[in-house]
């Protein structure tokens, strides 16, 4: 249920609600967006940003129409309802198999994973390593902790939802290759002969 509704409309100065194309619509680079606030000093604020930030006129026209079509948006939203809840299930899966703990999801299009077991050591410098051996070994991208000011080295994000499930299946193959060699060899001795078959 939408906050708006949990909190009865009565938002305050602490409650923003904020919506875009990029996550419900798959569509980032149209940037459009809304924020609801009642919150006057933000308003205020964000009032002098309207110049530098807003949408088009051909683009509100055509998300208006595309809005106005109930139909079409409870059968684009629900079909992608399913297809984000499989690739969510099926990355939670494989995260199970490999034994790698993450924080569950109930929404969204992210799963935060904890690889710091996987680390050369726990510091800043070991997560690059492992970030780095990701790209090299594996040609997989994850977002690392990082990158999102996390203090805990080894923490990353997958976005599960960038990807087909077919690709997301390939990179999580590679993922699991790259793990099971990891935790049988010493990071001394990983090299290029190490990781023949992680990209298959």
């Amino acid at each position: 249920e939408s906050v708006l509704r949990t909190l009865d409309n009565d938002l305050r100065n602490d409650v923003h609600h904020v919506w875009a194309l990029s996550k419900d619509f798959g569509a980032s680079g149209f940037r459009f967006a809304s924020l609801y606030t009642q919150n006057r000093q933000l308003l205020s604020a964000l009032a002098n940003l309207n110049i530098f930030s807003g949408v088009s006129h051909p683009m509100q026209a055509m998300m208006a129409e595309v809005l106005r079509d109930d139909d079409f948006v409870y059968r684009f939203v629900e079909t992608s309802r399913q297809r984000i809840r499989r690739s969510y299930e099926m990355c939670a899966s494989r995260l199970d198999e490999m034994v790698i703990p993450y924080t569950r999801a109930t929404s969204g299009i992210f799963v935060y994973a904890d690889f710091s077991s996987l680390l050369p050591e726990q510091s800043p410098e070991g997560e690059a390593r492992f970030t780095e051996l990701l790209l090299d070994a594996a040609k997989v991208i994850l977002t690392p902790g990082q990158a999102q000011h996390d203090l805990r080295p080894g923490m990353y994000r997958i976005c599960y939802t960038f990807v087909s499930p077919e690709l997301l299946d390939v990179a999580l193959a590679r993922l699991d290759r790259l793990v099971v060699k990891i935790r049988r060899c010493h990071w001394d001795n990983l090299n290029t002969t190490t990781f023949k078959g992680i990209i298959e």
